[in-house]
């Protein structure tokens, strides 16, 4: 019986073993594999985007004058830049910092580009374009992906803008129905203002906030931000970036990566907005609703990947659990102001 369980002890240690051996392989073969497919993905990424945009920018280089319907010709770049930042948003996820910044610098260039053109061939009446001087038609822009290519020219163009929302102060301002889904919904200069947008908006602009609330229900594509303060941004979004924007809290449902940049004292924390009718808007948005990466932020200035971004964290779990009332603050709110 001893030298039985001697030798039972031994094949158990063995097989044992054996068995974590062959599971610290198949640990090492699995980590090797996806680190193979996301090299992969990256590079073949690269070499898509960069044949994607150098067609965008060939496009708007072969762009004549007397080119028929001209309108419709700008509608179809601007919807080939839209479904390169697409692209993009979907890609983020594994792609490094570097490269969705060099991306994104290229796509800011296609826009900017594609909209002087626009300007020099179908200028608004309104605007005096006598005195600028000719714009370039042929100006080449950088298609390809490089690694060091870090600095962004400008942000969205809004010369051409008729903004949704603009200067105001001290106002409740709720946005619903037609006038939101599917929409781009742009919101300028506003201070001290409630603003909710109910409904499944294609996109969101909020340039220049100070101490504002913004609930936003599913957006299809992108939030984009810019000159924020003190304010409370709450969105269900496929991308959502951030920029030169300070002391903000983020409430976020963003099946991409969001990004920030130019950006100090954000705070993260999981999506919190409930209204009758936002399980159709999620529905109607498109958005996976089981797929929340809010704690997956790229920040364009701190590239490192070995110590944490100082300039934005997640939520502790004490503040994520005592979420506003934003209903409650929205009551207080409107003691005092005036509704619009």
């Amino acid at each position: 019986d001893f030298v039985t369980n001697k030798k039972d002890s031994i094949l158990e240690r063995l097989n044992k073993r054996n068995k974590d051996r062959q599971n610290y392989l198949e640990t090492k073969i699995e980590l090797r594999n996806k680190e193979n497919t996301e090299t992969e993905g990256a590079d073949y990424f690269s070499q898509e985007f960069s044949e994607r945009a150098k067609e965008i920018e060939k496009n708007i280089n072969n762009i004549q004058p007397e080119s028929k319907d001209l309108t419709r010709i700008f509608a179809g770049i601007n919807n080939d830049i839209q479904e390169l930042q697409r692209y993009l948003s979907n890609s983020t996820l594994f792609l490094p910092d570097y490269n969705v910044k060099a991306c994104q610098n290229i796509l800011n260039e296609l826009t900017g580009r594609a909209e002087d053109v626009r300007q020099k061939l179908i200028p608004k009446k309104k605007f005096g374009f006598q005195n600028k001087k000719a714009v370039n038609l042929k100006a080449s822009i950088k298609t390809t992906v490089d690694k060091t290519d870090y600095n962004e020219k400008s942000t969205i163009s809004t010369s051409s803008f008729t903004w949704t929302l603009s200067n105001r102060e001290g106002e409740y301002i709720q946005l619903i129905g037609t006038d939101v889904d599917r929409k781009d919904i742009t919101i300028s200069n506003l201070r001290n203002c409630f603003v909710e947008i109910r409904g499944h908006a294609g996109s969101v602009q909020i340039a220049n906030a100070v101490d504002c609330v913004f609930l936003c229900g599913p957006i299809s594509r992108s939030l984009f931000a810019e000159n924020c303060l003190r304010s409370n941004i709450v969105a269900a979004c496929q991308q959502l970036r951030l920029h030169g924007s300070n002391h903000c809290k983020l409430w976020l449902h963003v099946t991409c990566r969001a990004i920030i940049e130019d950006c100090k004292q954000i705070e993260v924390g999981d999506y919190i907005y409930e209204y009758s009718g936002i399980e159709i808007d999620f529905k109607k948005s498109g958005l996976d609703i089981a797929a929340n990466n809010y704690r997956d932020i790229a920040d364009f200035n701190w590239l490192s990947s070995e110590k944490p971004s100082p300039n934005w964290k997640v939520m502790s779990s004490g503040e994520i659990e005592q979420r506003p009332d934003w209903m409650a603050m929205r009551d207080t709110f409107l003691k005092n102001k005036i509704v619009s």
